[in-house]
């Protein structure tokens, strides 16, 4: 009976944190940055929201940044660059160095194109997952969408230009997050397309993006599928990039060396598992690394999955899996008296609401690799934030608006590289072999590939509070 009322309950916590309905959809992986409140087809909040970096000028955009090998800045250290003061001067000194130049890409070819870009606006297309099984509020994200625009348009905007932001909802679909953004293209004319969640999304909609020589930029997930799509940028390390490093946390910070890897069966995690498989066995680990659960699984399939990682005796285990599967895993672990350390690279894994669910079944704690910090840390990094949530809003912000503010303050930062002759061609040349310094996100460094993560920081779930908190700041190695 103890076992039955953990898993109901659990699943009525699950249907709360959904934003529509229980059950996932088929191909779903959320990355940062995604879903949404805003209807489908209008800008954000209805109106014109600037993304630049704090009236970033030509000459801020060529400003320095940080190392490439990812130690942006020690931990708990605000760095000018990254508007810690919370003035338009101090994120104006945001920018990018110059590097070795990366590939020409497709984007680059041809008549130079300059759709969605007039003097005094850039207009930018989202999409993400707003119906469906998303796992964060929906208000958390429609306000914290705007905010970092809303912030810069009062400073200036991009080189002088506002950003106008059109969002669509994806619905979790490959299929639709297609027809949205080539409604975003051929419609709404915007300049450049952002995945704002979901692996299969982004890829489906990075490879159209890059059929019609428009700009894509999202958060680092997949690169297998990727590496031939020659307008994609990822925004923070890739799952196989985040490989070495999470071998590396097992062994020299949880001092464990039995793991087990399970994943959602998904070819778009197959290089992530082939990555995580050669780090564990070059440092030392013992990984039983082949576990999968359909990327739809409900608790039935969370049992046997339990069942089968308890065999396998880890100590630690990393999920690859949307947040609504991993609830009901770990659910049905602790249920089974298996109890593991959880340790991963997903992002929305270390999401506080899903804190809130797992801390019931997760006695030997959480750490989650991310490219956002936690709340606790965001102060002594970017006041600016906090501040501007006040401000607009006349209240504290949360991690989904921190996650959302570091990926547009990187974001604006690309859009200034330019100068302000801005094209599609312009826009991937300037990026190409630059690096971005923006003190939220780890600095991303595109000299060698499009995948130009460099860091990561670790959230540790605190269950005392039912929240993550910061245990390492933009870290390359441990």
């Amino acid at each position: 009976m103890r076992h039955r009322t953990r898993i109901a309950a659990v699943g009525l916590l699950l249907c709360a944190l959904v934003a529509a309905a229980c059950g996932q959809k088929k191909g779903v992986h959320l990355a940062a940055g995604g879903g949404g409140g805003a209807s489908a087809g209008a800008s954000v909040g209805g109106t014109t929201g600037a993304a630049a970096a704090g009236g970033l000028s030509a000459a801020a955009a060529a400003g320095t940044t940080g190392t490439a090998g990812g130690s942006s800045a020690a931990a708990g250290t605000p760095s000018a660059s990254a508007g810690g003061s919370g003035t338009p001067s101090a994120a104006g000194t945001t920018g990018a160095t110059t590097g070795a130049k990366a590939p020409t890409t497709g984007a680059t070819s041809g008549p130079v194109d300059r759709t969605g870009v007039t003097d005094s606006e850039i207009r930018i297309g989202i999409h993400a997952p707003v119906t469906g099984a998303a796992p964060f509020p929906v208000t958390a994200f429609s306000e914290g969408a705007q905010l970092y625009f809303k912030y810069i348009n009062d400073h200036g905007g991009v080189n002088g230009r506002k950003v106008t932001v059109f969002f669509e909802d994806d619905q979790y679909n490959p299929g639709t997050a297609v027809q949205v953004c080539k409604k975003m293209v051929e419609q709404d004319h915007v300049f450049m397309l952002v995945g704002g969640g979901g692996t299969d999304q982004i890829v489906a909609c990075a490879q159209y993006a890059a059929s019609v020589g428009v700009p894509y930029l999202a958060e680092g997930v997949a690169e297998a599928p990727l590496k031939s799509v020659t307008s994609y940028f990822a925004l923070s390390m890739s799952y196989p990039q985040q490989a070495t490093l999470l071998a590396q946390y097992i062994k020299n910070v949880l001092k464990k060396t039995k793991v087990a890897m399970i994943r959602a069966d998904t070819a778009n995690f197959e290089d992530a598992h082939t990555a995580f498989a050669a780090a564990a066995k070059a440092a030392g680990l013992q990984c039983s690394c082949d576990f999968k659960l359909p990327k739809d699984a409900g608790q039935p399939e969370a049992q046997t999955a339990a069942g089968q990682l308890k065999s396998s005796g880890a100590e630690v285990v990393y999920p690859l899996m949307s947040p609504v599967v991993w609830l009901n895993l770990v659910a049905a672990a602790h249920g089974q008296l298996y109890d593991p350390r959880w340790a991963g690279v997903g992002i929305t894994l270390g999401l506080n609401d899903a804190a809130n669910v797992a801390c019931g079944s997760i006695p030997n704690g959480a750490s989650f690799f991310s490219p956002f910090p936690g709340i606790d840390k965001i102060d002594a990094i970017d006041p600016a934030y906090q501040k501007a949530y006040q401000q607009y809003y006349g209240k504290s912000g949360g991690d989904i608006g921190i996650a959302l503010w570091g990926a547009e303050k990187l974001l604006a930062a690309m859009l200034a590289a330019p100068g302000k002759d801005v094209s599609r061609q312009a826009f991937v040349a300037a990026v190409n072999g630059k690096s971005f310094h923006t003190g939220v996100y780890p600095d991303v460094n595109y000299s060698k590939s499009r995948f130009g993560g460099t860091a990561v920081h670790v959230l540790k779930a605190d269950c005392s509070k039912r929240q993550y908190t910061t245990e390492f700041l933009f870290k390359s190695g441990f």
